[in-house]
């Protein structure tokens, strides 16, 4: 590369650039890094010249650029950083020093080095963020060139490419960058899958771009149609390791994922986003739970557009709408709009930064590298799903959150007095996994501290410090029973059985006497903590008889939400199985799990776990599953909230 190519980059991007810095940072560095050659054999200053264009186009800051092609200099050339300073000025040196200060890390191999080199990364970056930008894009063009190094080096650097700097490039909208510095790290990581997968597509390209051609003509004409002025439609390029990820987690074969024909749909105003989106759904018939808003619900990278997936003449397409901004901003990230000294200090824009903050708050806490890459995976590398609060506030989350660490996002407070959450207006158990959309409710006590068993289900790290740390102060292990207690004024609205006028989220129904919804009962607390529930009257409920603590009044309450198991007990026979079914369904019953297994004797029991809808529906699913032909006995097993 010429140094003419970058300066043209430059000037096409900002006209008003200083471009003369630039072509003196480069005379520098030519100088110092003379005689200097790659593992490649080409001349040391093609790295640096690369590195500083990768960050041109991404239309970066003069002093970005040029700390870019300086940043090899301290490490590698006898120039002291003092000299850079004097001839480069405090800011243009600051951000070497950085870069240089991560490239000279001794770490050794393995867990460590990964948690340390991201924690040298996130630690730099909170000085000066341009620090991480110019450690992306030399690490993506080391990346681009590693062919000439032994296959062992090869390795090592994919994995750490993979593991460390292709999230850190996806936390920070970075997608360009995220995207190839993953397919690249997965040529060298699974080669035999790359190149099966690369074949794959090559062998389907020309259908692929013949009914791409098809769609987008399809979507041209409907768009021209309803008269909206969009930008452009076109096909989007193929990225390896996003297809074999989709591969994995779905578990499906290659010829199944949604994204090997996706288009994109550039419009002028979120308004038109909206519309194209409608249009798209009037065409083609939308494949459900494939709809994402995040212009809604914006991505912490900042990231917006709207995202679905359709069946077109039983292909399934992937298809994303976004404006110009949004488009520009979904590859660029942080650094799409970033003009230094115009937004140092700004509120806003330091609110984007806010995780680099958080990460450093928490690992002060960490014991060892392992709980830091633990934390950071969750926390830091994991997809994000986004809940509500009452008030309609987003709190953004890792997939795999619980209520716990709902509580814990919304205030430290809030997460140290929670006895409990409703999502979407329903009583749930604190160790109940939030999915995207849910609105979640918090209910707290004052009586309320953090146990120890919290620890066993939370994911996030605010969650887990503050936990830890309440447990240390207090040296507090709630009871088992009522640990995760309601008060009893919300509780008797929410719950399927009272004890004494509180709410036991999780108990067995007894099997001696098997009460129904509806029958008289009462309830006994035995050693272990679990709760029986009994019929008033049952011949067992005598040997509690003189046991006040442990023999509890019990009543049924008249509510949805709680997910109840009917066991079923039969003469086998055929058919018998999808007649219950049928009986359920009949009376739109949401089933969550059913199953059969023989008994003894000819018999066998059939299980079903429902969501109940109230008392009188339970009674309802049980009078019908009773007139069945052939049915012996109805009864409950285990009912939970």
């Amino acid at each position: 590369m010429l140094i003419s190519v970058l300066l043209d980059t430059i000037k096409k991007n900002n006209p008003k650039a200083d471009t003369a810095l630039i072509k003196r940072a480069y005379e520098f560095a030519e100088k110092h890094h003379a005689g200097q050659l790659r593992d490649s054999g080409e001349p040391y200053i093609q790295h640096p010249l690369h590195v500083a264009y990768i960050l041109a186009e991404l239309n970066l800051d003069e002093a970005s650029i040029a700390a870019a092609l300086l940043h090899d200099i301290v490490e590698d050339t006898k120039v002291p950083l003092s000299e850079i300073k004097k001839q480069f000025g405090d800011e243009i040196a600051g951000i070497v020093d950085g870069v240089t200060k991560l490239t000279n890390m001794q770490i050794p191999d393995g867990e460590q080095r990964s948690a340390e080199n991201i924690r040298k990364v996130i630690m730099a970056s909170a000085r000066d963020i341009r620090v991480i930008f110019v450690k992306l894009a030399d690490k993506l063009h080391n990346m681009r060139t590693l062919s000439s190094l032994r296959e062992e080096r090869r390795k090592r650097f994919a994995k750490e490419a993979m593991d460390v700097y292709a999230p850190i490039a996806y936390k920070l909208g970075l997608h360009s960058i995220k995207t190839e510095m993953e397919d690249l790290a997965f040529e060298q990581i699974e080669p035999m899958v790359f190149r099966d997968l690369k074949e794959r597509l090559n062998k389907s390209m020309r259908q692929r771009e013949k009914e791409t051609d098809r769609i987008k003509g399809i979507l041209k004409k409907e768009l021209e149609k309803n008269k909206v002025d969009y930008v452009n439609v076109f096909g989007r390029p193929k990225h390896m390791h996003s297809i074999y990820k989709k591969m994995k987690k779905k578990g499906c074969c290659f010829e199944n994922i949604y994204d090997q024909i996706a288009l994109r749909i550039i419009v002028k105003t979120v308004k038109q986003c909206y519309e194209v989106m409608g249009i798209v759904h009037n065409l083609w018939k939308p494949i459900p739970e494939e709809f994402d808003d995040y212009i809604a619900m914006p991505k912490p990278n900042m990231y917006q557009s709207l995202h679905t997936a359709v069946m077109t003449e039983g292909q399934p397409v992937e298809i994303q709408i976004r404006t110009e901004e949004m488009d520009r901003i979904a590859e660029g990230g942080i650094a799409a709009h970033w003009k230094y000294k115009g937004v140092q200090g700004d509120i806003k824009f330091d609110s984007k930064l806010d995780w680099l903050k958080q990460i450093l708050q928490w690992q002060k806490g960490m014991r060892d590298s392992k709980e830091f890459m633990e934390m950071l995976h969750v926390d830091f590398f994991e997809d994000e799903l986004y809940a509500f609060t009452p008030k309609g506030d987003v709190i953004s989350l890792p997939k795999g959150s619980c209520i716990v660490d709902f509580a814990y996002a919304v205030h430290s407070n809030v997460g140290d007095r929670c006895v409990g959450g409703k999502v979407n207006g329903k009583f749930v158990p604190l160790r109940t996994e939030l999915k995207n959309g849910d609105q979640v409710e918090i209910l707290t006590s004052n009586a309320q501290k953090p146990s120890r068993e919290w620890l066993k289900f939370v994911v996030t790290s605010k969650a887990r410090t503050k936990i830890r740390q309440k447990v240390q102060e207090t040296g507090n292990i709630p009871a088992k029973a009522p640990a995760h207690f309601v008060e009893q004024k919300r509780e008797l609205e929410e719950c399927i059985v009272s004890i004494e006028g509180v709410c036991i989220p999780k108990l067995k129904i007894a099997k001696c006497c098997r009460p129904l919804p509806g029958d008289p009962i009462e309830a006994i607390v035995t050693k272990t903590g679990k709760t029986m529930v009994h019929k008033a009257g049952c011949h067992n409920l005598k040997k509690y008889a003189k046991s006040k603590k442990s023999r509890k009044k019990a009543s049924w309450i008249d509510v949805s939400g709680a997910v109840v198991e009917i066991k079923v007990e039969a003469h086998n026979r055929t058919g018998l199985f999808a007649e219950i079914l049928n009986s359920l369904v009949s009376i739109q019953t949401q089933i969550k799990s059913a199953g059969a297994k023989p008994i003894h004797n000819g018999l066998v029991e059939c299980s079903f776990t429902i969501e109940s809808k109230g008392l009188q529906h339970l009674q309802d699913v049980v009078k019908r599953i009773k007139r069945i032909k052939d049915i012996k006995q109805v009864y409950i097993g285990e009912i939970e909230r």
